[in-house]
């Protein structure tokens, strides 16, 4: 069996797409969160200190939700794929 070119450029191709856009972000970060600033207090409430320290850390941390968010559509995505492949005949 021979190397099918195609699926080899477009995985070399996908590699260095995932580099570049990897080292954009890395050096710029996200730009978008730069200009969300929290309000002081995110819950009105003075009895109930854990509501206001659970919506602080999810406002601060908003960048691990959208990791897990890409991670799962990733996966869906892969998921689909592999269920609607076709498969190649035996010789």
């Amino acid at each position: 069996m021979g190397i099918d070119r195609i699926r080899a450029a477009g995985l070399t191709a996908a590699i260095l797409a995932t580099l570049f856009f990897s080292t954009l972000v890395v050096e710029h970060g996200f730009p978008v969160f730069k200009y969300a600033e929290p309000p002081a207090e995110l819950v009105k409430n003075e009895t109930a200190i854990i509501g206001q320290e659970v919506s602080r850390f999810l406002w601060n941390y908003r960048v691990i939700d959208l990791i897990a968010q890409a991670f799962v559509l990733f996966a869906a995505a892969a998921c689909c794929t592999a269920l609607l492949r076709t498969e190649e005949r035996k010789k």
